[in-house]
């Protein structure tokens, strides 16, 4: 026994010894001898560095057909005959109803209907501003700022790179007046392609049902929003309609119209109504988190449902990251939602809301942080788009990408608007992230305060678990561009300058307080200075 243990202990010692010629008393000392020496401990393996979450990638549509894809438009497509419709078939009265019964609700007012049987899509006739979209009613900005969005984004990062949009982005020049409609035709396809999961699209034109200049026709153009108010629209609107498999062919067929039907009194109102056949009445109001509320409220302002349509495609209630429930039983709570990461992947536009500086709404980091540096602002009553003209002004740094995730499952498991989660779902929160179990018991130790847990800890601690601190504020200049294409008082560009700075924005140039445009930059980027000029 005690040989065995000697040999034990000398298993450990970096000097071998024969211990076959000692006694038992001489190997009983060596073994008291080796216990007393230290021992090195043994080498640990390095710890293999955590992976952090990757951030969500753009949308993919696994459901279309491989073929059906959207390519940039080129030279050639601006120069295509372009007229009517080659409308296939007449929609029937009762689809007509529902449609603006989706839209308009129950008992909107006539002067609110009004707005959107008097729009289309035309383009800004002051200089420096002619890729911009003249809107000429109040209501439908909230359709308005996301298809200008698109048209940006084609104009600064589709196709060939033109060195004059650096400093006067919305202007044209004598070699691009002509692609005008092509681009618009594109816009509006980029939207429809991302409003069905699969490759069917219809093509809707509205119209009077009688047309002209008789007095039947004037007579019903100035009953149309009367009727449509009191729930009998099929009687003055009508609309054909046409299905493809392709986005190029409806893109093909959109830009057939730019010049007249959709450049027309309904032609927004047609874009709207292409949408939703699209994505098909049932599913629209199966993203809602109330299917009675209209897509247009009072005054022909857009829901915030309608403007999540036109820019992710879902008609989604809320602009949070993700999905929540409201109540402590998901059982029997309400599940309302936002942007779903999982489903819409990064949205290619952003949106920024007035109403988060009211603390009425937190905007989540994913459209805080669109894929391209281009956002819809939303205020009470109008929407307008901000955008820059460098990429890089929406790419994220690695703290910021951990950010994001870190934000998405926090809010998805807190008790209000992101500030406060209950302990008992930190453990499915750490998982989500891909931490351990076992440093469960250290985090209820580091954030856990009277069972709650508040979000700039819970931020904090995981940041240390993935080795990243929280990045600090630093300085730099980002250049953006404001466009508002209504009348009066007519479409404007403005130059916004942010100046981002560790310095309080009240002692430089753009404080906050008072200006509610001001304060919205700020919910994108913290305490900047931000000094706008006209253009």
């Amino acid at each position: 026994p005690v040989s065995s243990l000697v040999r034990s202990f000398l298993g450990t010692s970096e000097q071998i010894m024969d211990i076959s010629q000692m006694s038992e008393e001489e190997q009983l000392q060596a073994a008291m001898q080796l216990s007393l020496q230290e021992v090195a401990p043994a080498e640990r393996l390095p710890e293999e560095p955590r992976l952090r979450p990757s951030r969500p990638k753009p949308r993919s549509f696994p459901s279309k057909d491989p073929q059906d894809a959207l390519p940039e438009p080129t030279r050639a497509t601006a120069k295509k005959k372009r007229g009517e419709p080659r409308g296939e078939a007449e929609m029937d009265q009762k689809a007509v109803e529902d449609l603006l019964q989706l839209l308009f609700g129950d008992s909107p007012e006539a002067v609110d209907v009004e707005r959107w049987l008097k729009v289309g899509f035309t383009w800004s006739q002051r200089s420096g501003t002619e890729w911009g979209l003249w809107q000429k009613q109040g209501g439908p900005c909230g359709v308005y700022a996301p298809v200008q969005a698109f048209i940006v984004k084609h104009l600064l990062f589709g196709g060939e790179p033109i060195p004059r949009r650096k400093e006067h982005p919305l202007g044209t020049g004598a070699d691009d007046e002509d692609d005008r409609g092509a681009v618009l035709a594109h816009a509006l396809a980029s939207i429809l392609f991302q409003c069905t999961p699969n490759s069917s699209y219809t093509i809707c034109q509205v119209h009077f049902s009688a047309e002209g200049d008789s007095q039947e026709a004037q007579a019903v153009q100035q009953a149309a929003p009367a009727a449509v108010a009191a729930g009998q629209g099929s009687s003055v609107l009508a609309a054909t309609v046409r299905q493809v498999a392709r986005i190029a062919e409806a893109r093909q067929v959109l830009e057939e119209g730019v010049d007249s039907w959709l450049a027309g009194p309904l032609g927004v109102l047609s874009f709207l109504f292409s949408v939703l056949v699209s994505r098909t009445v049932a599913t629209v109001t199966e993203d809602m988190d109330d299917s009675s509320t209209p897509l247009i409220g009072r005054f022909g302002h857009c829901s915030q449902e309608l403007v999540n349509l036109m820019l992710i495609g879902e008609s989604t209630s809320n602009v949070f990251d993700g999905t929540r429930w409201l109540g402590d039983d998901p059982s029997s709570g309400f599940l309302v939602r936002g942007v779903d990461s999982e489903r819409v992947g990064v949205p290619q536009v952003g949106l920024l809301s007035e109403l988060e500086t009211y603390r009425l709404l937190s905007v989540g980091m994913l459209y805080k942080n669109p894929d391209f540096p281009i956002w819809v602002l939303a205020s009470p009553t109008h929407y307008t788009m901000i955008f820059s003209t460098q990429r890089s002004d929406s790419q994220l740094s690695e703290e910021a990408k951990l950010d994001q995730q870190v934000k998405k499952v926090f809010v998805e498991n807190s008790i209000d608007e992101g500030g406060l989660a209950m302990s008992t779902n930190l453990g499915k929160m750490l998982e989500a992230l891909g931490i351990e179990s076992k440093k469960l018991p250290d985090a209820q130790q580091d954030i856990v305060r009277e069972d709650v847990i508040l979000w700039e800890d819970f931020r904090v601690w995981v940041g240390r678990q993935f080795n990243v601190v929280a990045a600090d504020k630093t300085s730099g200049k980002i250049q953006l561009f404001l466009y508002d294409g209504q009348d009066p008082p007519g479409p404007t560009l403005k130059s916004v300058r942010v100046e981002l700075s560790d310095i309080d924005p009240a002692f430089a140039c753009g404080g906050s307080e008072g200006d509610a445009f001001v304060a919205t930059l700020h919910t994108r980027w913290p305490d900047a200075a931000v000094l706008v000029e006209n253009l």
